[in-house]
């Protein structure tokens, strides 16, 4: 399916630091939705190359994702979880994602997400 390789082609974009593939698989204006606020951006919103060394994340580990009812021309696709991971294999956080997709003359692109972050060893709610 043409949304899990978008998926995929950001994953692999956001592991290699690559701002240009990253913007090419978004629509902007993206809403990005935050814990206490709704944004509308005309650029990703943050940078994996200054957030890898900040957080000193390596990799992600253990992703769970399924696309969810998909349409001709839209299509909502959840990471339930993944793993932030450093390079000794230690856990930084948790994340999870909705993300909502377009179908474009040039492929499908994400024009919003909204994502939580967890702290390994915190708890949730």
């Amino acid at each position: 399916m043409w949304v899990l390789a978008t998926y995929a082609a950001f994953a692999k974009a956001l592991r290699a630091n690559d701002m240009e593939a990253i913007d090419a698989l978004h629509q902007y204006p993206l809403a990005h939705i935050r814990d206490d606020e709704t944004t509308s951006v005309n650029e990703y919103s943050f940078n994996p190359a200054k957030l890898m060394p900040e957080k000193q994340w390596a990799d992600s580990k253990d992703p769970a994702y399924e696309v969810v009812f998909p349409s001709a021309y839209k299509a909502h696709l959840i990471l339930r979880h993944a793993t932030r991971v450093r390079a000794d294999g230690s856990s930084i956080e948790t994340v999870s994602a909705f993300h909502a997709l377009t179908r474009t003359p040039s492929g499908w692109k994400f024009f919003a997400v909204s994502d939580i972050t967890i702290p390994a060893n915190a708890g949730t709610a």
